[in-house]
């Protein structure tokens, strides 16, 4: 597990809520991918780095939500994440929201991220690989 947290204050606005003005689902798996990606651009490994560098993708394999109480449309949320599993060529990224003014659980859900390359005749295929030492290193983890 990293020591590095990742925290994202945002405004729930209108266009992320349902009839009923609360949270629309679908948005909190959105709000883990952002977080994931912010996450490793503070590493200094951002997705983009990844791909273009060192021809990595980091495609979700399984992703979870557990939600504890809504979130309505002007609240402020904190979304939380960090890796808290590396394995040799994949990960876990956690991510937990809560209320800013009381730190009252929101949703807390789970990605499991996978190392791929693409290969084939037009990139058309992908297979999996190791995690690259370098994302390994800025994360601080030193071994598998």
């Amino acid at each position: 597990m990293s020591a590095r947290v990742s925290t994202t204050r945002r405004k729930v606005g209108f266009g992320d809520c349902d009839p009923a003005k609360i949270v629309y689902y679908p948005n909190y798996f959105d709000w883990f991918d952002r977080g994931s990606h912010q996450l490793f651009e503070e590493a200094g490994v951002s997705m983009r780095v990844l791909e273009e560098r060192l021809g990595i993708l980091t495609p979700i394999v399984d992703v979870q939500c557990r939600f504890a109480s809504p979130a309505r449309w002007d609240d402020e949320i904190d979304i939380a994440s960090e890796v808290t599993r590396w394995g040799s060529r994949s990960f876990t990224v956690t991510h937990r929201i809560t209320q800013s003014a009381t730190g009252d659980l929101v949703a807390e859900g789970a990605e499991s991220r996978v190392c791929v390359r693409s290969e084939g005749e037009n990139n058309a295929e992908i297979k999996a690989c190791a995690v690259p030492e370098e994302v390994r290193a800025a994360f601080g983890i030193t071994d598998t």
